[in-house]
């Protein structure tokens, strides 16, 4: 499996239009996109508008493939439009998803033994 992370906050004004945008995902895109999985939204509550984004797939070349077409680039330009600024992408290939021990979180690993 792989997977990347998308941080970003959300304009205000612009969250019916980024919610129709996962049903117009969900309904259509997915469709034609192979070896996608799932995805999730985060929401945090310490600050308004803050999410993650995670999104899961089969394989890393998958992802790419999905990621390098046009289609999924006209749909990221409009995901883009409902965001204040670019997201921080975490991308998959630091964090390996098939194993929950490949890699701990920072703070574990400069926690005293």
């Amino acid at each position: 499996m792989y997977g990347t992370i998308a941080r970003f906050k959300l304009k205000k004004e612009c969250l019916r239009d980024f919610l129709a945008l996962g049903k117009e995902w969900d309904e259509h895109e997915r469709v034609r996109t192979a070896g996608y999985i799932n995805s999730e939204i985060l929401w945090e509550d310490r600050d308004a508008g803050r999410a993650c984004l995670v999104v899961h797939f089969t394989s890393k070349d998958a992802y790419v493939k999905n990621a390098s077409s046009p289609e999924q680039d006209r749909f990221y330009r409009r995901m883009r439009a409902c965001m204040e600024g670019d997201p921080e992408w975490i991308d998959g290939t630091y964090q390996p998803w098939d194993s929950p021990y490949g890699r701990p979180p920072a703070w574990a690993e400069t926690a005293e033994r």
